[in-house]
């Protein structure tokens, strides 16, 4: 009968994965738009991780002179046989990286499926005129007094807020964006709940000097285009608000903080 005490798990770092996977799909498309066939396309991303996963390679070889000064003998057989099970083992996940996306990229490739057609560009809006902000205002202060019972906001400043972020709602989409947001609001009425319960107005970790946004019902608005169009709501905001860290502290907020 095996005794012997079962070995902890070791942590997963996670911290990169999901940014990388969404920077790997948006490169892909990107080359895939410039003509480059999609295994090829895979394969050059290959190349590049299996490039950063040499570089970890060269980091990790350099651990064998970094043994403890004053450590056993077996302690320092134990150090460099480690560095040198983790050296190999990444050169061999680098080349098989690299080897089986050439295998893809060389293989013959399936019959084309008949690609769905492009839906047009959305059209930009230059500026947005004042009874949009107006709507959008009115419907954005009823989600949020509803979730909130907070009502003490300046309006003035949702005004100069929505002037901008109303402009990442393409001009086919203005019409029909008050009822976009609120069906917005209704699918994620639990999700804006507890946001505004952790960081709204007397939220458990309210704080508006921080981050005044939760505090205001234009966060509806910002939520929803956080969810759609963050790109575009980033690009249009730093461009045209002096207020970068408001918005990256709040897309903390939405994203990882419930």
């Amino acid at each position: 009968m095996n005794t012997s005490p079962e070995q902890p798990a070791l942590p997963l770092i996670t911290v990169h994965a999901e940014a990388a996977a969404s920077a790997q799909r948006r490169v892909s498309d990107l080359l895939e738009a410039a003509g480059i066939r999609p295994g090829e396309a895979q394969h050059l991303l290959a190349v590049i991780e299996a490039g950063a996963l040499e570089r970890a390679h060269v980091e990790v070889t350099e651990l064998h002179t970094q043994v403890p000064a004053d450590s056993s003998a077996e302690f320092r057989e134990g150090w460099l046989s480690s560095v040198q099970t983790v050296a190999s083992q990444l050169t061999h996940i680098a080349d098989r990286t690299v080897r089986q996306a050439r295998a893809a990229a060389t293989a013959e490739p399936p019959p084309a499926a008949p690609r769905p057609p492009r839906r047009p560009l959305p059209t930009a809006v230059d500026s947005v005129g004042e009874e949009q902000v107006r709507r959008v205002r009115e419907a954005a202060e009823r989600i949020f007094v509803s979730l909130t019972g907070h009502t003490d906001y300046d309006r003035a400043l949702s005004d100069e807020i929505l002037t901008v972020v109303l402009k990442c709602v393409s001009a086919e989409d203005q019409e029909g964006y008050v009822g976009q947001l609120e069906a917005f609001a209704e699918a994620q009425r639990k999700r804006l709940a507890r946001l505004y319960a952790l960081y709204g107005p007397g939220g458990q970790f309210a704080d508006e000097s921080h981050c005044y946004l939760p505090h205001q019902p234009e966060s509806v608005v910002v939520c929803e285009r956080l969810d759609t169009v963050p790109m575009w709501l980033a690009a249009v905001w730093n461009r045209e608000l002096d207020a970068q860290t408001a918005l990256e502290r709040f897309t903390l907020y939405w994203r990882h903080g419930l």
